[in-house]
């Protein structure tokens, strides 16, 4: 379950997106919304899946969810026009987002506060697995048996996948127990109190996520991650083409450049999630065991790869400005992966432990908004790039990246008081 069906799904076939221009006889920026609908509809679905998981657990929506993903994948193989694909990428985007927000409150449901990072960096390697292996496998297949054929493996995939939770996934959710009743003479009345909570429990507002968003400390820390996902996806949408018709390589080699980010991605995840929780713990003991979520974020290692993510991007835009060697953009793309990952996993096991009965949803919220921003970021990437220039654009991811990270500081310096708002939930 961790392996986590979205990211290899999108990343499947960024080797492919020339063929797929050429082939089906469109424009980059079509081809470059099949990725974006993917993404937007990744934003949004997980906040229904977090709902309807908050209620009828998470296991019964892990079999609908993945069941729809199915289908949307072999839509998107059989595909004979860019808007059928585009479709079709939007219907596999709403059964494979389940995991986006139910992967977070399985975690919840089982770990306790102090041992979160640690579960939370184990869980990002399946996102980062599937962008490691990803573009590889999509590269190999796309050259020997064209681009349909990764939407083929992604049927075979999905479909394992569906089996593994039939068989092999049991139920986490536990729900709160319902209030005592109070006891009654008039066997009327005692009906409608007992079934008063039962309708209750049962109604269900898809959108209820969307109210974590009123806290100003999660405002705060999710506009820092949408920009980083925006930049991030900036660079994987115009890393095909760049690799492609700039360095003149092949698909499967194109899928073979994405491992360095990859690599990168998962070490940072892991080494990430391992310092956040020693960070937390230290500082739980500082304060004679007193707790509360900010304690989770800052030190020296989350603010030095801020400054790294965002070196990153400058050298990355510039060694492809220039033409260097190719190797010197996979470098900086090592570095980028490995940065953007410490923070957000910190991040991530922060917003469950401000919101510890709604992980799901705090996490749902989350990818809402920087999911949102990284579709738009696919989307306009072909032609900011061609506007702005390699060095020009990357730049300026770098030094708003710069500047995003005073929210942070915000958080940390002003988060206890504003914990006091959101006690209860």
């Amino acid at each position: 379950m961790r392996t986590r069906s979205s990211p290899i799904s999108s990343t499947i076939y960024y080797p492919a997106l020339v063929t797929v221009q050429e082939e089906l006889n469109t424009t980059a920026t079509a081809v470059n919304a099949s990725l974006s609908i993917f993404t937007f509809f990744t934003a949004f679905f997980p906040l229904m899946w977090a709902s309807f998981g908050d209620i009828y657990g998470r296991r019964n929506i892990y079999l609908i969810s993945f069941s729809i993903y199915v289908v949307g994948s072999i839509g998107c193989a059989l595909s004979v026009n860019i808007g059928m694909l585009i479709a079709f990428r939007a219907f596999s985007a709403i059964g494979s987002s389940s995991v986006m927000s139910l992967g977070a409150g399985t975690i919840s449901d089982i770990y306790h506060p102090h041992e979160r990072g640690r579960a939370f960096s184990w869980y990002t390697i399946g996102p980062l697995l599937g962008p490691a292996l990803g573009p590889i496998i999509g590269g190999y297949l796309n050259e020997g048996l064209g681009w349909r054929s990764t939407f083929w493996f992604l049927v075979i995939f999905s479909f394992l996948l569906l089996c593994g939770i039939f068989f092999l996934l049991p139920e986490t959710f536990r729900p709160a127990p319902p209030p005592e009743k109070l006891p009654t003479t008039n066997e009327k009345e005692k009906t409608e109190v007992e079934s008063a909570p039962t309708q209750k429990k049962r109604r269900v507002n898809p959108l209820q996520a969307l109210d974590i968003l009123r806290y100003k400390n999660i405002q705060l820390v999710v506009t820092f991650v949408a920009f980083t996902f925006m930049f991030f996806y900036l660079v994987n949408t115009t890393f095909t083409r760049t690799y492609t018709l700039q360095y003149g390589l092949s698909s499967g080699i194109v899928g073979l450049c994405y491992f360095p980010q990859a690599i990168g991605a998962m070490s940072g995840g892991l080494f990430g999630g391992r310092y956040s929780d020693k960070l937390y713990r230290s500082r739980v003991a500082k304060a004679n065991g007193e707790s509360w979520p900010e304690q989770r974020l800052g030190g020296w290692v989350m603010w030095t790869s801020i400054a790294v993510e965002g070196l990153a991007f400058i050298a990355y835009g510039w060694c492809i400005k220039m033409n260097v060697h190719f190797a010197w953009g996979l470098v900086c793309q090592f570095f980028l992966g490995f940065a953007l990952m410490i923070p957000n996993v910190a991040i991530t096991a922060y917003l469950v432990d401000c919101f510890r009965t709604r992980g799901a949803s705090a996490t749902a919220c989350n990818n809402f908004v920087r999911y949102l921003m990284a579709g738009i970021g696919a989307l306009i990437a072909s032609a900011i790039d061609d506007a702005l220039g390699d060095g020009v654009l990357y730049t300026i991811c770098g030094g708003v990246l710069f500047l995003s990270s005073g929210l942070l500081v915000i958080v940390i310096a002003k988060g206890r008081e504003w914990g006091k708002l959101r006690e209860g939930q």
